[in-house]
């Protein structure tokens, strides 16, 4: 698939001359971003104790998430686009799925205070084409809810998935345990009960490689 860089768009502050690709400190980065194409480490600055990404992707008077202190590197190759300071802005509706880069207290404390949000819920297995990902994870639905009107209804927006395993379907060997991920609705084709059995990366898609870490540090898949 060729590369959209309109996906994307950024107005960058640029202080001169040479001085347009910074470098920004990736330990001030609280999400991950991804598109078809791009991976997108940065700081977003509306997100606090109570507000979660899922929470500011599915507010609907958002149509542009506001990031900074960018790093935006080609999916497949991994290979560095730009880094900017910022401002930057991405199309909500070209995210695929995201996810915190926050600590697992900071997010156990935003988690907690919206526990008391929640109806009884429970946790289905479910598998998720949105491509040019595969998603295999739990997803929260009402307890008891009847699958053929509670599935269409996820297609509408952001969902969470915990302990997710994502495989890339475009490039063989790239798959990731990544525990937890937001995924758009809108980017995806097909969704239902998930039949794996077992599990490592040979339950979502055949995939040899698993990886631990983000996205955006996904080996090349043309080595």
């Amino acid at each position: 698939m060729a590369a959209r860089l309109g996906s994307l768009f950024f107005v960058i502050h640029d202080a001169g001359e040479g001085n347009m690709a910074v470098d920004p400190d990736s330990s001030l980065a609280d999400v991950e971003i991804v598109t078809q194409d791009y991976s997108i480490v940065a700081r977003c600055r509306a997100l606090n104790e109570r507000l979660r990404l899922i929470d500011l992707l599915n507010n609907p008077e958002m149509t542009h998430l506001q990031l900074a202190d960018v790093r935006v590197r080609q999916l497949l190759t991994s290979q560095e686009v730009i880094a900017a300071e910022g401002p930057f802005f991405i199309d909500k509706q070209s995210v695929v799925m995201g996810r915190s880069l926050a600590t697992p207290e900071a997010e156990a404390r935003r988690n907690e205070l919206h526990r008391l949000d929640h109806v009884e819920k429970t946790k289905q297995r479910m598998v998720v084409f949105a491509p040019p990902f595969r998603i295999v994870g739990n997803i929260q639905l009402v307890k008891e809810a009847d699958l053929t009107i509670a599935l269409p209804k996820l297609f509408d927006s952001f969902l969470a998935v915990t302990e997710a395993r994502t495989v890339h379907e475009g490039a063989s060997g790239l798959a990731w345990d990544d525990g937890f991920v937001v995924v758009n609705g809108r980017s995806i084709e097909m969704i239902g009960l998930s039949t794996e059995r077992g599990s490592g990366p040979t339950a979502v898609g055949g995939a040899a490689d698993v990886q631990e870490r983000g996205f955006s540090e996904m080996p090349s898949a043309m080595e």
